[in-house]
Formats: structure tokens, sequence, C-alpha cells
């Protein structure tokens, strides 16, 4: 199946409401391009089943992309086909997840999730220069309105870049003792594919991380993939080396920023679901206190073709450097992308050098200066405080948090 989606039909990602003014005829909801890809499937499958073979030539490839013609023009029309083809690209969405304990009605944890969402989206809608598609999944309508109500007071300019889609976080009907694994429903990530059905690709992002640089650009990544790649992370510190469990190689991967092709994931041959459910029953005993992420990595080093490696750049944390050294020398050159807060270190004095950058993004004005934002990061790292506990020695990060920034505003 990695070829079909390859020449053409996952490459076309699917519309959502900004632009359906522009692509009246397509609606991600009226079937249209997912309905097309199943069908497809099916006329795979059949003809596989057929033939006895499942393997894909040339000669197969070119009649299975008539077929796909065929369906998108039966399912969209010759208006919404050409709609779709004219268009340069279509980004894929953004993920967040974001949900209450249930067994708790206000957490500080969740109000320190919706600050670190703010800063999320406000860093997203500065430097973005298209309509960024977020999808919330949550257990509770409420937090879904909370977030959406997120940019209700910014200037119309900045609000206007934002759509939101509510979806519900699923489990396993016997398995919902995952939900509560490190943090409520945080362990949902392991079963996208089967909660995002009608999704081709999306992108998921944790609620604790700011971009440093436009968030399109993350979103591109996807056409990096090669014929069999399907879930794009960076590379962790050594996190799993020596651990008696898969991984992807060489260190293993961090799951706080997920590049995914949702339709190759769930067309492995045992599907991811299962993938990740065997994973875990059969390395229960050897997993960490980050058991999602333990998971992920398994699910992954059993199938090492679907790994891209995404460039450290899009997820520096505080694993990212130990003491004096810096893991991803490139992060020096170029900048950071994409700031992850890990372990909550953007709102507590455990890495001043990361809450320097949270507490000037949430002080920031949409529409302020960028070279006001610029100064303050500068100003905060310069004063920062001996209270860190990693990190503490690179003279360099303080230029690698502001360099992308100091980039853009060269141009």
């Amino acid at each position: 199946m990695s070829e079909v989606t390859q020449d053409g039909v996952v490459r076309k990602w699917p519309e959502f409401q900004a632009r359906k003014k522009t692509c009246p005829e397509y609606n991600l909801h009226d079937s249209g391009q997912v309905a097309a890809m199943r069908a497809v499937a099916i006329n795979l499958q059949s003809w596989e089943e057929e033939n006895g073979v499942s393997s894909i030539t040339s000669a197969d490839k070119r009649l299975i992309k008539e077929i796909v013609e065929e369906q998108i023009e039966e399912h969209m029309g010759n208006a919404g086909k050409n709609c779709l083809q004219n268009k340069k690209e279509i980004l894929p969405p953004f993920i967040i997840i974001a949900c209450k304990d249930e067994a708790k009605s206000v957490t500080s944890s969740f109000t320190r999730q919706l600050r670190q969402i703010t800063v999320l989206l406000k860093s997203a809608v500065t430097f973005t220069s298209e309509t960024l598609w977020f999808i919330v999944l949550t257990n509770s309508v409420d937090v879904f309105n909370q977030i959406k109500s997120i940019p209700s007071k910014w200037p119309d300019n900045y609000k206007s870049r934002l759509q939101f889609e509510s979806g519900n976080v699923w489990y396993p009907s016997d398995r919902e003792e995952m939900k509560t694994y490190f943090r409520p429903c945080s362990s949902a990530r392991l079963f996208l594919p089967q909660s995002l059905r009608d999704i081709d690709a999306a992108v998921l992002v944790d609620t604790d991380t700011i971009f440093l640089r436009p968030p399109e650009d993350l979103l591109r990544e996807i056409y990096r993939f090669n014929e069999s790649q399907a879930v794009g992370m960076v590379q962790t510190s050594k996190d799993y080396v020596g651990k008696k469990i898969p991984f992807p190689k060489p260190n293993g991967a961090n799951t706080g920023v997920m590049v995914m092709n949702l339709t190759r994931l769930r067309a492995l041959p045992e599907g991811w679901t299962n993938v990740t459910l065997k994973a875990f029953d059969k390395y229960r005993k050897r997993l960490s206190a980050f058991k999602t992420n333990d998971i992920v990595n398994i699910a992954v080093g059993q199938n090492p073709e679907i790994y891209y490696n995404l460039d450290c750049v899009w997820n520096y944390n505080t694993g990212s450097c130990i003491g004096s050294k810096n893991i991803f020398p490139k992060a020096e050159t170029s900048g950071v992308y994409l700031l992850h807060g890990t372990n909550g270190v953007f709102t507590r004095r455990r890495c001043i050098e990361f809450r320097s950058v949270f507490d000037a993004w949430e002080n920031y004005q949409l529409g302020s200066s960028l070279s006001e934002l610029l100064e303050d990061i500068k100003d905060k790292l310069k004063s920062k405080g001996r209270h860190q506990i990693t990190c503490r020695k690179m003279p360099s990060l303080d230029i690698m948090f502001t360099k992308s920034l100091q980039i853009m505003l060269e141009k």
C-alpha cells in the first residue's frame, strides 16, 4: 500500500474548513478522498488475492494510479479534482492531546497545560503564513471549548490563522488502564491512526512546545518521507542504548513531536494498534516510567523501515543537552526550531534557560515587534539564576534559543 499512497492520493492531504471556500466541492466528511483511498485499497486487495501476489510492479502501479483517478473523480467530481490539483500543497493538521484528570474537577497541572497551549498557539500564529488546522483530542467538551477560546481576544489577523476541530481520545475497550500512563490521556498517541480514521496524515506536538520557526516547515517534513516511512521523530540522547527492548537506531526517539502518515500506519500488516498493544504485552515488565514513549519506540524498533529521522532542531528538550555537552551540534548553527519543555521546565525553576524563553513568549503581545520579543528573550537569558539542573554549563544555549528568530528578522 505504500506505493499506492506515494503515487498521489495521500500526498493530497484532506481539505479542512478554512479551505472549503476555495474548494467547495470537497468536504472531508462527505467521503471525498478518504472514500477514494478505501476504494483503491479494496481494489488492490482483491487484485492481490486473485493473483496470489503482494508485490507491485511498475505496470501494476500505473493501473492502480488509473483506479485512483477514477475513484477521485467519482467521489469528488471534476471540479473538486481540479481544485485540489491546482493547489501547490495542502498541509496536514496538527494534533494536540489535552485532558482533565477525571478524578479531579480542577487541577494545577491542567491550569499549567492551558498556559503552555496558549504559548504554543501564540508562537504558531506569530510565524505562520498559513491557516493552521489543530485537532484537539480530549475527554471533555469543556477542555476543547477552553482551548478554542484562547485566541478569542487576539487581533483578527492572528485569530484567523487558526482552525480548531475536536476529537475524542480512543482506547481499546480492554485497555482502559492505559489512560493513566504518565499524564491523563498522554498515551492516546498510541492509537492516533484509530482515533483519526478519516485523516491521512498529521503532526502531533506535545502541549509543552514552542515554535521558533514557521510551523508549516514542520508540517512539510511529511513530504520528505520515502515510500515506506510512516512516522518521524527526533532521536534522544542515548536514552535506550543498553536497554533490552527494540528501538529506532541509534539512540531511540522522543515522542513529543511525531510526524505521521496515518494511512501507512493503518496499513501495517497487523495494523498500528495491534503492533503497539503487542509491544506493551511483550515488554510490559521492562517499561520505564515513560511507558508511552517506550511503547512507541518498541513498535517502531520492530518495524525500522517506517522510521524517519526527524531533524534534531524540531524537538530540542532538556535531554538534548547534558551538563556542558550539546547532543545535537546542528542546533548551534541553525538555531532551535521547536523548543520542548519536558518535565515541566517551562513553569518550574529546574532549567532556567527553558523557562526564560517561555516567560518571554507568555508576556509577548501579538502584533508587537518581534525585535522586542528577541530582546526580551535575550535579557531573560542573561539574567537567569543558577538553579538549573541540566544544560548548566552550555554557553551556546542562549544562542541556540535565539538564533532562528534572529535569522528570520535579518531576512
